[in-house]
């Protein structure tokens, strides 16, 4: 498995985690394909935690209007993996 892959399971594990506590359910019910708008149950302050949340956790900033193209959880990861690997 190369770096990239290993970086990449490390970010979504974290995403998966922090999206379970903002949202308070099961990692387990979390996967890749789901999308932000129809099957996670976010209301906009627990959208905006699990955001700050990330952007602490990796030290970057998550501008709104890339937010605006985020869809799925696989989405979230690569915009992680993008801003991440710039610094």
């Amino acid at each position: 498995m190369s770096d990239s892959n290993i970086q990449r399971e490390k970010v979504f594990e974290d995403v998966v985690r922090i999206m379970a506590e903002t949202l308070e359910i099961s990692p387990e019910e979390i996967s890749s394909d789901l999308s932000f708008n129809s099957d996670l149950p976010f209301d906009s302050l627990q959208l905006y935690e699990f955001v700050i949340d990330v952007e602490e956790t990796y030290n970057i900033r998550l501008p709104d209007e890339v937010l605006d193209e985020v869809k799925t959880v696989n989405d979230i990861v690569d915009v992680i993996l993008k801003l991440a690997n710039k610094e």
